[in-house]
């Protein structure tokens, strides 16, 4: 069995904000999210995290997860709330195993070095194995301590180095793996002997290494994946890190960015091979983009959008919540929102899906072959027939439906004449 225990229980101070710090986004997804992630995929169970503050509003906001919840309350330190992560997991699960101890907020932690973790944890028949990490600039970290054997013998914290220990660039990442039993046989005989009285984390570990136990440490390769978050411009930084992979890896796949430097995508956005993606482009989570489409320049596109293959969606242009399928074009300084639209179809500049009415969002259809006249204003919930037209600057209001292959013009609109789709 491998257990999980995720501490988020800190209030983020630095953050300056009431929204507690792991709820803050990262590319559209909270910063819990991305550790959550990790360790699912990593097969652990149960994934145990650990609250306190605001653990209302962080348990609301993974509802349905799958997720256990310990509290810790009152917060006596990392070492007590490892201990009610570890002690809510053995109540669900029983303590044969291991525990993944980690922090919840390290967003750009590869899952190859969580992995490499894991594999020589138990190549090693390890008691305990850490993270650590060679820093450019090791400021504030706890320094990594050896012995002649470069064992592991300490993990002394900044506060308590002195001037030749703060010259060592190893530091202490945070990121464990202990057995269980080890783990709660081992911080039963911590103690708080501290300035501020509470149970560190490190001191388990240093007990684990001075008490002859199997120790690994597993170094990280670049320092950028251990990036903390404790104030809004780490999580600026650490967003653009984050948006930087992610560019590099659709344009990978295929995709060709004209100035990455402009373009935001957040998690969870797919796009297909040989899509050209125009600068100052905002792409958020949860969105689809099929191959060979044009997007861009100034387009926004919010979660629940779907393209087909071969779309073109111009400049200012919003989409939220809508398909629109292949071979169909929406043009500049238009807004499509709550909305169905199917192939070869024409949405002319300027046009508005009015989605809203004051109370619910409803749907608008458009349905393959049509062709929206500028300055359309299409007001939901209707249906625009196949091959159907309306002309510039009209208004279809709520549920006049526009026939198949008909012509609508006008404030509000009305039917013109039967006529077939004109060519763009």
């Amino acid at each position: 069995m491998l257990m999980s225990v995720i501490l988020a229980a800190g209030k983020g101070t630095r953050m300056v904000s009431d929204l507690p710090k792991v709820l803050h986004p990262v590319l559209g997804v909270p910063l819990l999210d991305h550790v959550v992630e990790k360790v699912a995929a990593l097969g652990c169970e149960p994934r145990v995290v650990v609250v306190g503050h605001g653990r209302d509003l962080v348990t609301s906001r993974f509802d349905g997860r799958g997720l256990v919840w310990a509290l810790q309350e009152p917060q006596l330190g990392t070492g007590h709330a490892a201990s009610v992560g570890v002690e809510r997991g053995v109540e669900v699960a029983g303590e044969d195993g291991d525990v993944l101890i980690l922090n919840g907020d390290l967003p750009l932690l590869e899952m190859a070095t969580l992995e490499r973790l894991l594999e020589r944890h138990r190549a090693a028949g390890a008691d305990l194995s850490l993270l650590t990490c060679e820093k450019s600039d090791p400021t504030g970290y706890g320094r990594i301590a050896r012995d002649d054997a470069q064992r592991l013998v300490d993990i002394v914290e900044e506060s308590d180095a002195d001037e030749a220990m703060r010259a060592r660039r190893e530091i202490n990442v945070g990121v464990y793996v202990f057995r269980i039993r080890v783990f709660r046989e081992l911080f039963a005989r911590t103690g708080a002997n501290n300035a501020q009285n509470e149970y560190y984390l490190t001191d388990v570990v240093v007990a684990a290494a001075r008490g002859g136990l199997v120790v690994e440490t597993v170094p990280v390769e670049s320092e950028a994946e251990i990036a903390q978050i404790n104030t809004r411009r780490e999580l600026a930084e650490v967003s653009e890190t984050l948006r930087a992979r992610l560019l590099d890896e659709l344009m990978d796949g295929g995709v060709t960015m004209i100035d990455p430097s402009t373009v935001h995508v957040e998690l969870g956005v797919r796009i297909g091979k040989d899509t050209t993606i125009l600068p100052y482009v905002y792409i958020e989570h949860d969105v689809e983009i099929g191959s060979g489409c044009e997007i861009g320049p100034f387009t926004h596109l919010r979660p629940g959008t779907r393209i087909g293959d071969n779309v073109r969606v111009g400049n200012f242009v919003e989409i939220k919540a809508s398909s629109v399928a292949s071979r169909s074009k929406v043009s500049h300084l238009a807004y499509v929102g709550d909305a169905e639209v199917g192939e070869d179809v024409n949405v002319g500049a300027g046009t508005i899906f009015a989605n809203y009415d004051g109370v619910r969002k409803n749907r608008t259809v458009v349905k393959s072959g049509a062709f929206i006249g500028s300055g359309t204003i299409l007001v939901a919930p209707v249906t625009v027939g196949e091959r159907a037209v309306t002309g510039a600057g009209a208004v279809v209001t709520r549920g006049k439906d526009v026939p198949d292959g008909s012509v609508v013009v006008g404030v509000p609109a009305k039917q013109l004449r039967e006529a077939s789709r004109p060519r763009a």
